[in-house]
């Protein structure tokens, strides 16, 4: 097991390693203009994958809705989106609830557009209401986005480690054998490792750790979302664009759930 388990770390290295320095250097340049940019080439890798996986055509009825989603963002911004993000939360929350009372829906497919388009707009929509309208008191908003995006790596760095080493206890078994109780625990305790260090080095309120632990098991949700959609397909990675991470979904579920949520919240406890 730990030759296995030291086979992949070093499989998943080079390309984790490249990622986390561009995303380091992404956020000390500071530019929202980039960032934007960035995003939507993210969005649309997200929904390409989406659509190579689909059985179901675009059609012009589509088309329509995502336009329009779009230009109501544009003229009424703030409050649109806002509001996005209160549908999208909503999905999560529910989803949450059929993960956790073992059911499903014919709706969680990568054949729903609409459901994968959804999604991709509210994690994009999440990170454009960070970097435009957000305020924080004494913290940096680059800095609050990397802690949204360094909780989530953590957390699945930490789930991967303890559940490779230690892990016996599947928590959704049916959906992802793989993933256990243990993960759960090891992902949960490297967060509260970080967001104590930071909080205890007076770098952020204990209003952004709370919103933080909040949205953290959204993290964990997300990776579950996307694993139950592959084994809808029978299949073991979304894509092949990130060597040893597999697609951009495999890489970006979990912020996909957590970015939302957390913006959310922390408009609701502003």
């Amino acid at each position: 097991m730990a030759n296995g388990l030291y086979k992949n770390i070093i499989q998943r290295l080079p390309a984790a390693l490249l990622l986390v320095g561009c995303i380091f250097v992404i956020l000390y340049l500071q530019n929202i203009f980039l960032i934007l940019t960035i995003l939507i080439a993210v969005g649309f890798l997200l929904i390409k994958e989406w659509f190579l996986l689909s059985q179901s055509k675009i059609d012009l009825k589509q088309i329509i809705f995502f336009v329009t989603l779009a230009l109501f963002s544009i003229f009424f911004t703030k409050d649109f989106i806002n509001l996005f993000l209160v549908f999208i939360a909503g999905f999560w929350v529910i989803y949450s609830f059929y993960l956790i009372s073992n059911k499903s829906s014919s709706l969680v497919s990568f054949d729903n557009n609409y459901l994968g388009g959804l999604l991709v707009l509210g994690f994009l929509y999440g990170f454009i209401y960070l970097l435009i309208f957000s305020e924080f008191y004494n913290v940096n908003k680059f800095f609050v986005l990397f802690i949204i995006l360094f909780n989530t790596v953590l957390a699945d760095v930490g789930a991967y480690l303890v559940g490779s080493s230690v892990g016996k206890t599947p928590l959704f078994p049916k959906i992802s054998p793989n993933k256990t109780i243990e993960g759960l625990l090891g992902g949960v305790g490297f967060v509260l490792i970080f967001l104590s260090i930071i909080y205890f080095s007076d770098l952020i309120s204990i209003d952004l750790v709370l919103v933080s632990l909040i949205s953290l098991p959204f993290a964990f949700i997300g990776d579950y979302f996307e694993s139950q959609l592959k084994r809808d397909k029978s299949i073991k990675d979304s894509g092949s664009l990130i060597p040893g991470h597999g697609g951009v979904w495999d890489r970006l579920d979990s912020h996909i759930a957590v970015v939302p949520i957390f913006i959310l919240l922390n408009n609701l406890m502003a």
